[in-house]
């Protein structure tokens, strides 16, 4: 759908979502992080509701905020938003703008200065700790040592030194680009410690941010082990654990994307694996990218193409019905990179509180994703999303129906390349082969999208045997499948062979009956069907050669004799 900005709603949103889904769905990671995504409307001073309730919140988590979470953007709110504005830069109205609610919905930190406390102090003592700069406890309170810490962090990485973290501070201090400080080469460096016993070394399945157990105490002894964590271990995988796992993989030539799947697993444990300061393990060749994918705009349609010898995207494998945009709210046409984004469930307050399945990122405004639902569960489906599939109905994302959107998430990976364009041609054909089964309230889904029958052989120079039909429109069979293909030699027929007598075939036809003098109905009747026969075996008939006259003998000339 449309959106302003996309965000996180705050940890009290987000936690309810994990029995929900795993009430219904088994194939969910119990440790997954049920992300929900969200279009910010702007908030300003009177506004009520449940978006000023969860601006509010995610204020007061900030720090930025202390009153009562009421709903109601009044003086304290607007104090608050005013704050956020001035540390970050902004023009200071107090109005939730779309640029103010990226920034609080995004990675936002408050200034600190001594005297503070909180969550976000025991963040930056962390952060500099690891960083060489802070040698005290983590006591989440801001005082002189890392005001001191603050102080010579900020001299040596090109920053006014005064001690007290604001916000260019701040965003310095959690990036990438930051000066660490150098280790005494003349320490006598810890010796790494052998490991007591050897744990069980079963693959435990996923581990991720967020998980936790005697599982995620083993990792961090393992990564302790290896030289990558530093920390005492706490059978909580966050941010530091996350941190050291992207950069094992990074050094052993794996994905570094922080989540330990089996492959990593077995890395770990493996006698070669490598250690911070061994050579890197080159990257591995990447797997190519195996779809590509078409939203069809005209017919409503998702096209996947599968990759051909050539290596380009030519094999096309299945067709979804989806809703795309209205003409108010189109989809965004032009080709994207699908990313890692993605969520098990997703929130739409921006338009009427609706919900969906398997979100999965196009660009910053749309998204595919399942029909909506006015709750996170499968069984409050909107059954207005339901009827509209096949037609444009959305705030501009790609609506599929539940098993469709699950094919979607599961399948359509990072470097995906999806195209999204309006210029195809009606093809009835090809929309009516690919029509989702009937909704069944049972199982609160579509089933299964049916994948196509096996096409037929078509020989363009043998008609169909046996007695002739009519054909009309809802005809199927191998006979509709051989008329289309002939009317398409013929350049009657632009739509997609498929065996099904649609709109498509009926306006070929009627254009064949009036090239040919032929009452023009549209219904291939045995009349026309008996020439275009006719004309299909005159064409390719076999010409009886014409007989030649019998050539005269030839009769030699007489040797002459020597003269004697």
């Amino acid at each position: 759908m449309k959106r302003y900005v996309a965000f996180l709603l705050c940890l009290a949103l987000i936690l309810p979502l994990f029995a929900i889904a795993e009430t219904w769905d088994q194939d969910v990671d119990e440790n997954q992080v049920v992300m929900v995504s969200s279009e910010a409307r702007e908030l300003k001073y009177g506004d009520k509701g449940t978006e000023v309730k969860q601006l509010q919140t995610r204020l007061k988590d900030l720090k930025y905020y202390s009153a009562k979470v009421t709903g109601n953007f009044l003086t304290s709110t607007q104090a608050s938003v005013k704050k956020v504005q001035e540390a970050y830069g902004l023009p200071a109205t107090g109005d939730a703008d779309s640029a103010t609610l990226e920034v609080i919905y995004g990675d936002c930190h408050r200034p600190l200065a001594r005297g503070d406390n909180g969550k976000d102090v025991s963040r930056a003592q962390t952060r500099l700790s690891e960083l060489g700069y802070y040698w005290g406890q983590i006591s989440g309170n801001y005082l002189d040592g890392t005001s001191a810490a603050i102080g010579n962090f900020q001299r040596d990485n090109g920053l006014e030194k005064t001690g007290k973290a604001d916000v260019k501070t701040l965003l310095r201090l959690y990036s990438d680009d930051v000066y660490r400080v150098t280790p005494d080469p003349m320490a006598t460096p810890s010796p790494v410690p052998a490991p007591t016993a050897l744990p069980d070394l079963t693959y435990p399945g996923k581990l991720s941010y967020g998980s936790k157990g005697d599982k995620v105490a083993q990792l961090q002894d393992r990564l302790k082990e290896l030289g990558y964590f530093t920390r005492k271990s706490t059978a909580g995988f966050y941010k530091h654990t996350q941190a050291a796992v992207a950069a094992f993989q990074k050094q052993n030539g794996l994905k570094d994307d922080g989540v330990v799947g089996e492959e990593t697993w077995t890395a770990l444990y493996s006698p070669s694996a490598a250690r911070p300061f061994d050579p890197a393990k080159p990257t591995p060749e990447p797997t190519p990218i195996p779809y590509a994918l078409e939203v069809d705009v005209t017919n409503q349609l998702i096209k996947v193409y599968g990759r051909d010898e050539q290596g380009g995207y030519s094999d096309f494998l299945r067709a979804m019905w989806c809703s795309t945009g209205t003409t108010r709210y189109p989809s965004d046409v032009g080709t994207f990179t699908i990313t890692e984004r993605r969520a098990r469930w997703a929130e739409f307050p921006n338009w009427g509180g609706g919900k969906a399945q398997y979100w999965v990122r196009i660009t910053s405004d749309i998204a595919f994703h399942s029909v909506i639902y006015s709750a996170y569960d499968t069984k409050a489906v909107n059954m207005k999303s339901v009827n509209a599939l096949g037609k444009r109905a959305s705030h501009g994302c790609i609506r599929l129906t539940l098993e469709d959107a699950k094919w979607v998430y599961q399948n359509i990976g990072p470097g995906v390349q999806v195209t999204i364009r309006e210029d195809r041609l009606e093809d009835a054909e090809l929309k009516q082969a690919h029509k989702p089964a009937a909704y069944e309230k049972r199982l609160y889904a579509h089933p299964v999208t049916p994948a196509p029958t096996m096409t037929p052989q078509y020989d363009a120079k043998v008609p169909p045997q046996g007695d002739i039909r009519t054909l009309k429109k809802g005809s199927q069979g191998e006979d509709v499948f051989w008329l289309q293909k002939k009317l398409k030699e013929l350049g009657h027929f632009a739509n997609t062979a498929t065996g099904d007598y649609q709109d498509g075939t009926r306006e070929a036809v009627k254009r064949y009956q009036k090239a040919n003098g032929l009452k023009v109905t549209g219904e291939a009747d045995k009349k026309m069907l008996e020439h275009l026969y006719s004309q299909t075996l005159l064409q390719y008939a076999t010409p009886t050669p014409i007989p030649t006259d019998v050539p005269s003998p030839v009769i030699p000339s007489p040797t002459p004799f020597p003269a004697g």
